[in-house]
């Protein structure tokens, strides 16, 4: 076993949770992204500001779901800095056991992505599956998103052949 991989596996195995900086969606990129991929298109709750901050119980537009979701690349490599530097290129998502909008993320609201591991599956080709617990929260700490986060490290992510 390579250093890398045991400094990786050391600091993935424990209770720590890494966060990443603040960011924040705004309405000029939620009615892009309603354009480019249709998700929200027609519905006031996402593209109209007026309606929606006269409906009760929302106080203004709201992002999509899966706009959360397309950040959290992003967010993640943020996140990670912390960790040892395994090859990225070897490193290739898995994609989600669970994914759950838990709560909504108004447009302009401050909002960070907290990981954690929750597992580590070693493989018999040398690779390994690595199972995240990843959530966006705002500011005052409510989560918006959760989810299980699988992605599959190859031998060669931690300089092995």
């Amino acid at each position: 076993m390579s250093t890398l991989r045991s400094d990786f596996e050391a600091a993935v195995l424990t209770d720590q949770e890494y966060l990443s900086d603040w960011h924040l969606i705004t309405q000029q990129m939620v009615d892009e992204y309603a354009a480019l991929t249709g998700d929200g298109e027609g519905e006031w709750v996402h593209l109209d500001p007026e309606r929606a901050a006269q409906e009760p119980g929302y106080g203004g537009t709201i992002v999509q779901g899966f706009l959360q979701v397309s950040h959290l690349i992003k967010l993640h490599a943020e996140a990670m800095k912390a960790r040892p530097a395994i090859d990225k290129n070897f490193a290739l998502n898995y994609g989600f056991d669970r994914l759950r909008f838990v709560g909504q993320m108004p447009v302009g609201a401050k909002f960070r992505a907290r990981v954690g591991a929750r597992e580590l599956a070693h493989k018999p080709n040398g690779g390994c599956l690595l199972k995240q617990q990843v959530q966006l929260e705002l500011e005052d700490g409510r989560p918006t998103l959760v989810a299980q986060w699988l992605f599959y490290l190859d031998a060669r992510a931690f300089g092995e052949e």
